[in-house]
């Protein structure tokens, strides 16, 4: 073998094992990207008026990337993430009226059907706590018109508060 052929058979060697390597390693596999941007952005919105942020467009930024990784569940139907988005937009809503506002006592109008949560806030930070968000929790059972989602859970809820300087709402993935 000649020089040049040696190194041309590296070279090519090196750039098949590059290729294959680049492929497995930058691949995604994200479902409910916007889904959860959707999400994030209605708990970004939302945690202002409940006082835990006070930049809601840097809370919203941040989790554009955070979302990146995808929902972390199966993605359940449009109709479920729009109630759960709506859920949490009535939240916020209801949140000016007083951060320590129970569901039942909203005057804007209840924020969830059915919540553990004891006040609108608690939905801003945990709306897995919702009947219409329960798709968030890892292998929910409820909270699922289209009949259960499945998959992972929706990560911490105000901790993205506490970890990140765009303040932030909850974890979507996390």
């Amino acid at each position: 073998m000649t020089v040049r052929s040696t190194i041309f058979s590296a070279l090519l060697c090196a750039a098949t094992a590059f290729t294959i390597m680049t492929g497995v390693a930058c691949g995604t596999d994200a479902k409910g990207v916007d889904d959860c941007r959707s999400i994030e952005e209605a708990r970004c919105a939302a945690a202002k008026n409940c006082g835990l942020i006070s930049n809601v467009s840097e809370c919203q930024n941040y989790y554009r990337d955070q979302c990146l990784h995808g929902l972390g569940v199966n993605p359940p139907s449009s109709k479920d993430i729009k109630a759960c988005v709506a859920t949490i937009q009535a939240a916020g809503q209801c949140a000016l009226e007083g951060g320590d506002t129970a569901p039942a006592d909203c005057a804007s109008g209840m924020p969830s059907q059915a919540t553990t949560a004891k006040t609108t806030c608690e939905i801003v930070t945990n709306p897995e706590e919702t009947q219409e968000c329960a798709f968030l929790t890892p292998n929910a059972d409820a909270g699922s018109t289209s009949g259960g989602s499945g998959g992972g859970g929706a990560g911490g809820a105000a901790g993205a508060a506490e970890n990140s300087d765009a303040g932030g709402a909850a974890g979507a993935n996390q």
